[in-house]
């Protein structure tokens, strides 16, 4: 884990369209610093901020501000899918927010949190990411930590569920990873729960977990089924894949890429030499 961090996004949820204007801006050549830069992004000034933040959490910019290779592929000028409209797109965001952990919340709450309740108040959350800072000896307020909550919950849920423009707005709703339902809580007050969705995923690509697993440069060819269940940023975590549900999709894997198999009771995907997350990205989006 990193350093942990719980701001820099200035309140704001990060909006679908965000990540295409903040990478337009920076392939041209500007910098969030100068001065016309809320002018050429067109939104105020705490938003500029705002942007640069969820750029370098969703991994489209490094910590020199250069551009990242998926960022090219995904949002340059012969990208694959620069509106992000391919539901494989999001995915891959998805992963990377949770891989880059410049926001702890995300790293936190899929590597960990949800192994404690699958089903939670935003209380619960909170004292969880509270006691994650004692454990690293740093300390935030708690508005802090409470306004890292809010936009957490805004990015996989709508506020709005009824308003289809609103609840496709910020960038991670469409996934459905987190739901959100009324239920007494502890002082038997009707309280807004939040639950990890555990479900199988059939919407999602199997793409999607080979480019998370040949990204892990630990792995080898051959990864047992409870390593990928179960290691930070493995694909068990990050797509809420308990070990029946992740067991079912790998047998689905093309024999191109691989094959998973079990092996005196030891499930093993034995992926092809040569393989690599590119391969995997060009075949899907079918590009050169």
């Amino acid at each position: 884990m990193k350093k942990l961090s719980f701001s820099g996004h200035e309140t704001f949820a990060c909006k679908i369209y965000w990540l295409k204007k903040g990478y337009d801006f920076v392939k041209s050549g500007k910098r969030f610093t100068d001065e016309d830069a809320v002018v050429e992004l067109g939104v105020g000034k705490n938003m500029v901020t705002s942007i640069r933040f969820w750029l370098k959490a969703f991994g489209i910019l490094d910590d020199e501000d250069q551009l990242s290779d998926l960022a090219d592929f995904l949002l340059g000028e012969y990208g694959v899918d620069i509106y992000l409209e391919d539901p494989m797109s999001i995915w891959l965001l998805h992963y990377e927010l949770i891989k880059q952990e410049k926001a702890s919340i995300y790293s936190l709450a899929f590597n960990q949190f949800r192994r404690e309740k699958t089903e939670f108040t935003k209380e619960n959350l909170r004292r969880f990411i509270m006691r994650k800072t004692e454990e690293a000896q740093v300390t935030f307020s708690p508005k802090t930590v409470d306004s890292d909550l809010k936009v957490f919950l805004s990015n996989y849920i709508s506020s709005n569920p009824n308003d289809i423009e609103e609840g496709y707005s910020n960038i991670l709703q469409e996934l459905n990873l987190i739901t959100t339902f009324k239920q007494m809580d502890d002082q038997g007050h009707m309280a807004d729960w939040y639950r990890f969705d555990l479900h199988e995923k059939q919407e999602l690509p199997i793409e999607a977990l080979l480019y998370v697993i040949l990204d892990n440069e630990d792995y080898g060819v051959s990864i047992s089924l409870s390593a990928l269940a179960n290691d930070q940023a493995g694909v068990g975590n990050v797509f809420l894949l308990t070990e029946s549900v992740l067991s079912q999709k790998l047998y689905t894997i093309p024999t191109q890429y691989g094959v998973f198999t079990e092996t005196a009771g030891n499930p093993v995907l034995q992926l092809k030499n040569d393989l690599d997350k590119w391969t995997i990205l060009r075949n899907y989006y079918a590009v050169g």
